[in-house]
């Protein structure tokens, strides 16, 4: 199992999502970045992988979910395993995850919507939960 608790700069915090997200004031009154705690560095990058397309990343051509190409496709079962297999090829694309710390479980809420629940083994007591939800 590989570790997954690496820190790094924080997009998500208090409702706030894919912003740059600042810290608080030190003793003198300077501001810097606000930092992930551990194992949200893993979940921030789980979420910009699934919610971004190929070539949205410069110099990361193969990283991105490409789940808008779902859309206007039928809620079926084969729709669904062609997202998984999008989110499992973003992930993996530069082994930043590995397959084997990885599940994903598409669940249709309704004829217009798959919610995908994608879950880390990262080591600890309970896997990272994301959820990402596409409307079709």
């Amino acid at each position: 199992m590989k570790r997954y608790n690496e820190v790094d700069m924080a997009f998500y915090a208090d409702g706030v999502e894919g912003d740059v997200i600042l810290g608080k004031p030190d003793a003198d009154g300077l501001v810097d970045f606000a930092l992930t705690g551990p194992y949200d560095c893993a979940r921030q990058d789980i979420i910009n992988r699934v919610r971004t397309q190929r070539g949205d990343w410069r110099h990361h051509n193969q990283i991105g979910g490409d789940l808008e190409l779902l859309e206007g496709e039928p809620n079926t079962r084969e729709t669904a395993a062609k997202g998984v297999t999008q989110i499992y090829d973003t992930l993996m694309a530069d082994g930043r995850f590995l397959q084997a710390d990885l599940y994903i479980r598409p669940v249709p809420i309704s004829i217009e919507q798959i919610d995908f629940y994608m879950l880390l083994d990262a080591g600890e007591e309970k896997p990272l939960a994301i959820k990402q939800s596409l409307d079709l």
